[in-house]
């Protein structure tokens, strides 16, 4: 069985996917989305790819904006579940073997939303992402933030097990703003914003978090050199 099927996602075995489910949505619609439209200039046509699309629903929102979608997920639960939801071209496919249905500098933008954590092969991910994507085109990569101050106050309460970058059994690789700048650039990439946000967070504790590095996610966008 995959360790990506449905008791993955509708019952969070082996994962902390149960437990921000039900938010999702929302998590896009207010956290990610308004993130998305101030670092990248969304046009009628441009071609996005989410890679560990899940259930689709990033693309959802961004192809009502005028994008052409595509989505890759290694879990066939999960692609099923987002042919109900989108309009985008899905591919059931392990992005560790690259991306062979995409020709060289075809996307605009690519996405990896809480996915490069489990990767194996972060950098060779990257690599082909790099090789996808069109000279000046925009990748987001977001992961669980390893000096979020959540795990810090989890320690001295000792319960530092329960922390959300740890809960989640596929969990390979956790990554500070610094380490994942330094794994991004070394790619290729020039990265052009690092942000530590908290979801949701009122205005003012959200700048905090930013500039202190102690938000809850990174959030990365990079740009690949002409």
């Amino acid at each position: 069985m995959s360790k990506f099927g449905e008791e993955y996602f509708e019952r969070g075995v082996g994962s902390n996917y149960m437990s921000y489910r039900e938010k999702m949505m929302a998590v896009f619609k207010s956290g990610y989305l308004p993130r998305v439209v101030r670092d990248i200039y969304i046009f009628k046509g441009m071609k996005v790819l989410d890679i560990g699309c899940a259930y689709g629903l990033f693309l959802k929102l961004i192809e009502e904006l005028g994008a052409e979608t595509y989505g890759v997920d290694i879990s066939g639960y999960a692609i099923e579940r987002a042919r109900k939801e989108t309009r985008a071209t899905l591919y059931l496919h392990d992005v560790e073997k690259g991306l062979p249905m995409f020709p060289d500098s075809m996307f605009d933008l690519v996405t990896m939303f809480d996915v490069i954590e489990h990767l194996s092969s972060p950098f060779n991910v990257l690599r082909e992402v790099l090789r996808v994507l069109k000279p000046r085109g925009k990748m987001i990569v977001t992961s669980p933030n390893l000096n979020a101050v959540e795990r810090y106050v989890r320690k001295l309460l000792r319960r530092e097990a329960e922390w959300h970058g740890y809960r989640d059994a596929t969990h390979l690789y956790l990554f500070t703003p610094a380490s994942l700048r330094f794994l991004v650039e070394r790619s290729g990439f020039n990265v052009v914003r690092v942000e530590t946000p908290f979801h949701p967070l009122p205005k003012i504790l959200q700048k905090i978090a930013d500039k202190t590095g102690l938000g809850g996610q990174i959030w990365l966008v990079a740009e690949k050199p002409e």
